[in-house]
């Protein structure tokens, strides 16, 4: 009697455990199971519809400010999902951890009491009766001990699997937080990059558009499209860039029509920067030369900053030193010029736009992670430490200290160029004695430069004297009456619109009585002094002389010009071989 006696106590004992069931009915406890495993079971298929929205999110590419805000809903979304089943899990735990300790009391009896053989159990009972009794108790107690453990087995596994994919999912969610931040930055980077290019063009259209009236709509989308079609970076990086010879016409004469400095031509010359460290200037000097009025001088700096693709990183030993904006080779005045500028633009940048990560292009300013500890940039890493905490500052706050690669021997207003006065931001004459042999940035591979080239060969700037011709009997046809400008596209359509032949024009202006051009002389580029070209006259059989405007030229050029051929510059010249 004492075995039963055991038997009956443990049994009691485990019930006493499940504070939901009756003292003498161990299987509450596997109904109770079973409702966690259906419970478990609605959130296994809530986490896995979790993980396909993480994966849809991760997948996706966003474009626009709206698909991003969305985005960033779906994440908050998902985060409050994934937020809920985390809860129920934790919920589960603790009902979990009390069927836990029912099983391991089983586990302990089992192994205290594996089991007594039917000969001692016989013996004990004092008769076949109550053997029977026992041998029948034994078999429920052993048998629905055993299932006890097996299945609390199976639901602490599925409980620490579901944790695990829990916490995959977070940092599935996380990555893809960061990737959506990440390109929210580069395209609030791009929009702002673009936006100044747009500027840029825009000015440059408005400029034609106000000296040859009656363009079409075609036309104007024509230029637009031939301003953009032989863009470059618009600072140099951290490679110094090739300088490619102008190839052999293979004719002669042979124009090749080309701007001075490329492409905005607004605040710091980073080629200018060069010639002038070379020429003993401090980056102070340069600085200072190029923004107009401003202070340099320490300034509170963050201890970290926001990287679209890297998160949160030392501002100063981290993100200055992984610029790369200027080539490391450089003088090292220039390259300090260089890393207060950058410095203070990100400054100002990030004021302007709180809570977001700075991009890693030139949309923002260009970030390489290998070069922060980089030893072939030793002297840019030397420029930023030398500079530690000095700021560009214009009435006491950051200023978008805008630096582009070569100006040309003279930088122009942001005002002229996008249409916005700022006072640190004003034309300066960026040359010692005369130029352009004194130009600073005379260095530049795009200090002069034709831009563009024949269909199909954008390499290939030269014009023979017909189609050089051909651009000034239409600015006669032009200035004769706007009119005409509506029939003044290229002719040979490789940007689409096909306008009137040279023979056409020709044939119209002697309807008019107006002399064409005939046999082309000399041609002959004025320039007023402050950074544009002011006249262009050409000789020739029937002129003595005739002289347009700069500004004239210049939009003729760009509406009319064959191939791809533009002037990004209002200074420019012709190269005659």
């Amino acid at each position: 009697m004492k075995k039963a006696a055991r038997i009956l106590l443990a049994f009691f004992i485990l019930a006493l455990f499940v504070s939901s069931a009756r003292a003498d009915d161990l299987l509450n406890v596997q109904k109770k199971i079973d409702q966690k495993n259906q419970e478990y079971s609605s959130n296994q298929t809530t986490l896995d519809k979790i993980k396909k929205q993480i994966a849809s999110l991760s997948g996706s590419v966003y474009t626009t400010q709206g698909q991003l805000d969305e985005a960033n809903k779906q994440v908050a979304a998902i985060r409050s999902e994934l937020a809920k089943v985390d809860e129920d899990l934790n919920k589960r735990k603790d009902e979990l951890r009390l069927i836990t300790e029912i099983r391991d009391e089983q586990i302990r009896h089992l192994y205290k009491h594996p089991g007594d053989s039917p000969l001692e159990l016989f013996i004990d009972s004092g008769g076949f009766a109550s053997f029977s009794q026992m041998s029948g108790l034994q078999n429920r107690v052993v048998g629905t001990s055993k299932d006890l453990i097996g299945v609390v087995n199976e639901e602490v596994v599925a409980v620490a699997k579901t944790r695990s994919e829990i916490a995959k999912a977070k940092e599935d969610l996380e990555k893809a937080a960061a990737a959506i931040s990440a390109q929210l930055a580069s395209l609030q980077g791009q929009l702002s990059y673009q936006s100044n290019r747009q500027n840029t063009v825009s000015y440059q259209l408005k400029k034609i558009e106000s000296t040859l009236k009656d363009l079409t709509q075609q036309q104007k989308n024509l230029i637009a499209a031939r301003l953009a079609a032989s863009q470059q970076g618009q600072t140099i990086g951290d490679q110094v860039p090739a300088s490619v010879p102008l190839p052999d016409p293979g004719f002669s004469p042979a124009y090749a029509v080309a701007s001075y400095g490329y492409p905005h031509r607004v605040g710091m010359n980073q080629y200018g920067a060069y010639g002038r460290a070379n020429a003993g200037q401090s980056y102070v000097t340069i600085l200072t030369t190029y923004y107009r009025g401003i202070g340099v001088g320490p300034y509170p700096i963050p201890g970290s900053i926001n990287v679209a693709g890297y998160g949160w990183i030392s501002f100063e030993d981290n993100y200055l030193r992984g610029i790369a904006e200027m080539p490391s080779s450089w003088p090292l005045e220039a390259q300090k010029a260089q890393a207060v500028a950058a410095r203070s633009y990100a400054l100002n940048w990030l004021a302007s736009h709180p809570g977001q990560a700075i991009c890693t292009t030139q949309s923002c300013q260009v970030y390489n992670a290998s070069k922060v500890n980089n030893p072939a940039a030793a002297l840019w890493h030397q420029a930023v430490a030398e500079t530690r905490g000095i700021v560009a500052t214009y009435s006491g706050a950051p200023i978008s200290a805008w630096y582009s690669s070569t100006d040309g021997g003279y930088t122009l207003s942001s005002q002229e160029v996008w249409g916005g006065y700022v006072p640190y931001a004003q034309a300066t004459a960026d040359f010692a004695g005369s130029w352009p042999a004194g130009a600073y940035d005379k260095d530049s591979p795009w200090f002069h430069k034709p831009w563009g080239g024949a269909c199909g060969n954008s390499g290939y700037p030269w014009l023979n004297k017909e189609e050089i011709t051909d651009l000034f009997d239409a600015l006669i046809l032009s200035k004769r009456s706007s009119s005409y400008n509506q029939y003044l596209s290229p002719t040979d359509g490789c940007l689409g619109a096909v306008g009137w032949s040279h023979a056409q024009v020709i044939g119209e202006l002697n309807r008019l009585g107006v002399p064409s051009v005939g046999n082309l002389g000399n041609i002959f580029v004025g320039f007023d002094g402050v950074g544009h070209t002011s006249s262009m006259t050409f000789t020739s059989s029937n002129y003595p002389a005739l002289t347009f405007s700069g500004a004239e030229f210049l939009a003729i050029f760009n509406l009319r010009s064959p191939g791809t051929r533009v002037l990004y510059s209002n200074l420019y010249d012709v190269i005659i071989r």
